[in-house]
């Protein structure tokens, strides 16, 4: 009867810590997605701003780094990396043109 008490204690302080880990490891892993995300969305709208500016070779170098936080943060969603990925491929271009032109 000892035995199975014991036995008893032993897996539930078990499951316990292994609960608590997992937890832990979730919560670490979903700040380290929402800091990328956030750092996206700062880089997105310094792309934005940049734009408004003329400044493409800036928003060529914003967009790639805010591509490179949304693949950090792991999306699910492939479209939302596309996107960027489609953004990115036109303004860099077009600050290939205007520094070709100068």
């Amino acid at each position: 009867m000892k035995k199975s008490v014991r036995l008893s204690l032993i897996i539930v302080a078990a499951v316990a810590a292994i609960s608590t880990t997992v937890a832990a490891s979730t919560f670490v892993q979903s700040n380290e997605k929402l800091y990328e995300l956030e750092r996206a969305v700062r880089l997105q709208n310094l792309s934005d701003i940049a734009v408004r500016n003329k400044d493409f070779a800036l928003a060529c170098k914003a967009q790639t780094e805010a591509e490179k936080a949304l693949l950090q943060a792991n999306l699910r969603s492939e479209d939302v990396v596309g996107m960027v990925d489609k953004s990115r491929v036109e303004l860099c271009s077009k600050a290939t043109k205007v520094i070709v032109s100068k």
